[in-house]
């Protein structure tokens, strides 16, 4: 076993992320972990037999050049190529991922989304399975995750290397947004689900995006991360450009989205300001948020406005 629990299941624990980002120590034994729960957790050597049970943590792992200590992941944890390959333990929702199919293949280390799948943490536990609570939910905090992970993983030349690209290319697009008038910076509503009717709140990392590319939220004034909100309030805050993922359940489809009621007379139907962009990169708070803010940006003030930061930031080949 690579790690003990220093503190595990008698610690006192946050639902809340103000605890902090996970942090690390490095003792004479090894390295210590405060992970998104407040939990300490000891690494003697890095792990060498990871499963991942949430999508951007996957593509950090690869991102960093941790791709190969992977041995299992979820049903939609497909990207780069690689990840495709792995085995698979579930959907990644609490009911289906299998927890034979964990045991069988022998892990070191669990990777688990803080606060979706934390009572799988407790399971893990119980089954003397190592576990780090991790999922970033800002830019700074992925940034943190990366530069830990690397450390666990001993990928952190890597991973420090990926963080300098990610901030370079994200300064490179603040920067031409800072040059944008206010007066030409629209007005957003970001639909993150069609049914119920979603959004993001300004606390989120989709909320994040849309401020860096200079956006004005038309639901700034919530205090829940992805609140549910009603047509009526869209038509009277009358966004001035609508944006969406490419896929919810399934393809976006915007003609949909044109021929809502009472949405014809919102300012970004009348002027066709309706943009897809990448439903991975834009759901994900991962590496590709980078590509996903420069497509906030080309939809907001035109395609030629970031002059294509281009392929995502990360450290390893894709594999077939």
């Amino acid at each position: 076993m690579v790690l003990v629990f220093v503190a595990s299941m008698g610690c006192t624990r946050s639902p809340e992320p103000s605890i902090g980002p996970t942090t690390a120590t490095r003792p004479a034994t090894g390295i210590v972990i405060r992970d998104r729960l407040g939990r300490d957790v000891v690494f003697a050597e890095p792990p060498q037999r990871i499963i991942s049970l949430w999508p951007a943590t996957t593509e950090l792992m690869f991102a960093i050049g941790a791709g190969a200590q992977l041995v299992g992941a979820t049903d939609h944890c497909d990207y780069p190529a690689a990840a495709k390959q792995l085995p698979r333990v579930g959907a990644g929702t609490l009911e289906s991922v299998s927890r034979e199919t964990i045991i069988g293949l022998e892990p070191d280390l669990v990777l688990c989304k803080w606060d979706y799948q934390e009572p799988l943490v407790d399971t893990l536990e119980r089954l003397d399975i190592p576990v780090l609570a991790v999922g970033a939910d800002q830019l700074a905090e992925l940034y943190d995750e990366a530069i830990l992970l690397g450390r666990v993983c001993d990928h952190e030349t890597e991973s420090q290397a990926m963080v300098a690209k990610m901030k370079r290319d994200v300064d490179v697009l603040t920067q031409l947004v800072a040059k944008i008038p206010e007066p030409n910076r629209p007005s957003v509503f970001y639909e993150v689900w069609d049914e119920p009717l979603m959004t993001a709140g300004p606390s989120t990392f989709i909320g994040e995006m849309l401020r860096l590319a200079g956006l004005k939220n038309i639901i700034h004034d919530t205090t829940a991360s992805y609140p549910n909100v009603s047509s009526e309030v869209v038509v009277a805050r009358d966004p001035e450009l609508i944006l969406a993922p490419s896929s919810h359940a399934s393809a976006v489809v915007l003609q949909k989205l044109r021929t809502r009621q009472g949405w014809g007379e919102i300012s970004a139907i009348r002027n066709d300001r309706l943009h897809l962009i990448s439903g991975d990169c834009i759901s994900r708070c991962g590496p590709r948020l980078v590509i996903a803010l420069e497509e906030i940006i080309d939809a907001a003030y035109g395609p030629d406005s970031t002059g294509r930061i281009g392929e995502p930031t990360t450290l390893e080949d894709e594999k077939p």
